[in-house]
């Protein structure tokens, strides 16, 4: 690590909470569509589209309001009424302006961190919704740079290592989905820091791989003791 030009932080639920409000808008949804079928369904059905979606749309609020959409008209037999697809975007809205909340600890740790780093955000999903988010946060004095991924791949780990003018292997990556920020980086030689958080996308689940260069902590404000 002493020869680190970069630390890549992941941001969704690790330097803001993100994950309980679309849990929060698969609840409304279900709600909503509560009269037409069981809840447990809905929501199987919601994470269906969103699968398939996914691949076409990419990641973000948009995807979800066209997931919502698929998984409405499905359940209401082929026709989507009105008062369904104006709940939807009223749903779909709430979750794109909701609350914003900074991780605890981060500001402590960036503030620690990029007096002798440079810092950078590497995430994935919608350009313009990532990009307000890191501009509502406040954090952009902490990060020399901000790379939003169409996924988080090996590959475009690579390519992201590229852009910088790095090693794949001298990738330090800090994020809390081993799916994303974890497996793909050791993948391809770097190291990887696993940050906790209590909500876990079900698109995100993957089983941690084995590798002394995976470090694990309870809190974010701990990897200040890892990186020298």
């Amino acid at each position: 690590m002493n020869k680190l030009k970069y630390i890549f932080f992941d941001a969704d639920d690790t330097l803001w909470e993100n994950e309980h409000f679309f849990r929060e808008a698969e609840h409304q949804f279900a709600l909503l569509l509560s009269e037409y079928t069981e809840s447990d369904g809905i929501q199987e059905l919601l994470w269906r589209k969103q699968e398939e979606n996914i691949p076409l749309f990419g990641y973000g609020s948009k995807t979800y309001l066209i997931g919502m959409t698929d998984a409405a008209t499905e359940i209401c037999g082929g026709i989507l009424p009105v008062e369904i697809y104006t709940g939807i975007k009223k749903i779909i809205t709430g979750l794109a302006f909701h609350e914003f909340r900074l991780i605890d600890g981060v500001v402590e740790t960036l503030e620690a961190l990029h007096r002798k780093y440079k810092l950078a955000v590497a995430t994935k999903g919608d350009l313009s919704e990532q990009m307000y988010k890191y501009r509502k946060s406040g954090l952009e004095k902490y990060f020399h740079h901000i790379e939003v991924m169409q996924n988080k791949t090996e590959k475009d780990y690579i390519e992201m290592a590229g852009k910088f003018d790095i090693d794949p292997k001298d990738i330090l990556m800090v994020g809390n989905s081993v799916k994303s920020d974890i497996a793909p980086v050791i993948n391809i030689g770097g190291m990887a820091i696993k940050t906790p958080h209590e909500v876990e996308w079900i698109h995100e689940k993957m089983e941690m791989p084995v590798s002394d260069r995976i470090f694990i902590v309870k809190k974010i404000t701990e990897i200040i003791k890892i990186i020298p």
